[in-house]
């Protein structure tokens, strides 16, 4: 196949990293892998609307001729030494930045957490959270000047209090809203598309080679605030809750790792309490659901510590503190809730018990204090796992067969102390229409500690270990049990809540240390003969 070199214009370059599957040639040939693209139809009045602008294709008559995926992918890589760059002119604001909106579109139509947009030497990678599995959004395009335009874009022309302007080199922080077609639910319960604002928390961290990577965060992904019962959690976990939100004061910390559901079931507990008849303010950083109370959205650690100090003045009953992440916050939520407040604020552990070492060993909050009777009441720490699809999860029978040697050794190790459930189902690797691959949604695991005077002794010595062992003497319900729970009645797969959930295949430390080394034994027929050694 001999043709021309490909057309090159910033919005033509735009359509072929976009779709990624057409190209036009100097001689009027667009090239596609795929009659059925939609890049055919856009290319083709872009040429009709600027033909001017092409003087190369004077003459030339469009005709589409089908290739094969390599031929298309090696003429888009050529592309990045053409020499046409996007340098942010007038034409190419409106090029990329439609470039932008699209890609935001594309991740609220996906339903996703975070987009990751990340920039290399000579490529830009665009990619998703999608129920909290990183997929590719968009197929990597092989240019770093796009990315570093599209970058630049996002913070200097669409982005809002951003900390400076765009530079590869510096960290940077910004907020998007940005009207966009998301999907909805009618009064009917019927799935619909409207138009509303979305908000994006956006963080840029340089990397080596001018390179980078903007995370950025769905802030308003939710159009209403969940229940307790949409959480995920048991009956008697909210039935406990419900205890606490009706205390006169007391801390309660919701613990987990990032994109775990914490600010979500702050959310729920405050909508629960709004209207009971208390005062109640929120700082957020920033605010994400629009709970019907005074919420206030702060920037940085200073302003959250001053707001706390200003909230003294306003006769509040229920406060909730965004995040501890220092030893000024962490005391300052004790204060309040040793003066009669209810407060709520999160932090990251990675279990309840470790909220205790977190608060002393990292942010200095004296034993004392931590144990104090009646400050602490609640702590609770979260993960979330993705559930199966309920179209075309697979039973023990169907799914077994298709296990490795790896899975089927770990779920005969996991029966052995756990029964197994004829509910239980699995996830299908082929998916459906309905689900990604097996899965659609996420559900909590949770545990939950109600702190009593026993386990303040506890973390009073910093016998964390014992503690434990005294918190199961008590029949404390951990994450693990809750996972457990889930896989039993079918809604989680075990597999996938093992990458979730430490100690779900346990392994004694002996037997790890014992895998180390493979012992190499020599035939017996052959010991005491001399072996010829072959030379250098």
């Amino acid at each position: 196949m001999n043709h021309s070199n490909v057309v090159v214009s910033d919005q033509l370059k735009s359509l072929y990293f976009t779709h990624q599957n057409a190209v036009l040639l100097e001689d009027g040939t667009l090239l596609t892998s795929d009659y059925d693209s939609a890049a055919i139809e856009l290319i083709k009045n872009h040429i009709i609307e600027r033909n001017d602008e092409y003087p190369e294709l004077l003459g030339a008559v469009i005709k589409v001729e089908k290739t094969d995926t390599s031929t298309i992918a090696e003429k888009i890589e050529s592309l990045s030494t053409k020499g046409v760059q996007f340098q942010m002119q007038n034409g190419d604001i409106s090029t990329i930045g439609q470039d932008a909106k699209n890609i935001l579109q594309l991740a609220v139509k996906r339903g996703v957490s975070d987009v990751h947009i990340e920039l290399y030497g000579n490529e830009t990678r665009i990619m998703a959270r999608i129920d909290g599995r990183m997929v590719e959004l968009q197929k990597t395009i092989p240019e770093y000047n796009y990315g570093l335009t599209l970058l630049s874009y996002l913070f200097n022309q669409l982005g809002k209090d951003q900390d400076a302007d765009f530079s590869p080199k510096a960290p940077n922080n910004c907020r998007i809203e940005i009207d966009l077609i998301t999907p909805d639910k009618n009064n009917e319960g019927k799935h619909i598309e409207v138009e509303r604002e979305t908000r994006w928390r956006v963080s840029y961290i340089p990397a080596q080679n001018n390179g980078g990577q903007v995370t950025l965060r769905w802030l308003n992904k939710n159009t209403t605030i969940p229940r307790l019962e949409d959480l995920g959690w048991e009956e008697g976990h909210i039935e406990a809750i419900r205890r606490f939100l009706n205390s006169p004061f007391g801390l309660l910390l919701l613990a987990g790792q990032v994109g775990s559901g914490k600010s979500t079931g702050i959310a729920g507990m405050l909508s629960e309490m709004k209207g009971s008849g208390r005062s109640m303010n929120t700082l957020e950083d920033p605010v994400e659901f629009d709970i019907g109370v005074m919420q206030t959205s702060v920037r940085s650690t200073d302003e959250l510590n001053n707001f706390i100090k200003l909230l003294l003045r306003h006769d509040v009953d229920i406060e909730m503190h965004g995040e501890l992440r220092t030893q000024e916050g962490a005391m300052a939520a004790c204060r309040k809730a040793e003066t009669g407040q209810l407060v709520f604020s999160t932090i990251h552990t990675s279990s309840a018990v470790g909220i205790a070492h977190t608060l002393n060993e990292q942010m200095k909050i004296p034993l004392a204090l931590i144990a104090a009777p009646e400050l602490m009441k609640v702590w609770v720490y979260q993960t979330l796992v993705r559930t199966l699809c309920t179209k075309c999860s697979l039973t023990m029978e169907e799914a077994s067969p298709l296990w490795s040697e790896r899975e089927s050794a770990q779920f005969k190790a996991w029966s052995e102390h756990n029964p197994v459930s004829p509910l239980m189902r699995f996830r299908n690797p082929n998916g459906c229409a309905c689900c990604n691959q097996g899965e659609n949604g996420r559900t909590s695991l949770v545990e939950m500690i109600f702190l009593d005077d026993i386990d303040r002794q506890f973390i009073l010595n910093k016998d964390y270990l014992n503690w434990g062992k005294a918190l199961k003497s008590k029949n404390y319900k951990t994450v693990l049990d809750h996972a457990n729970l889930k896989i039993g009645r079918g809604e989680i797969d075990i597999f996938t809540a093992a990458k979730q959930v430490d100690g779900l295949f346990e392994r004694s430390s002996d037997s790890i240390y014992d895998s180390f080394f493979t012992a190499i034994d020599a035939p017996v027929d052959n010991i005491g003969e001399s072996e010829e050694v072959a030379p250098c």
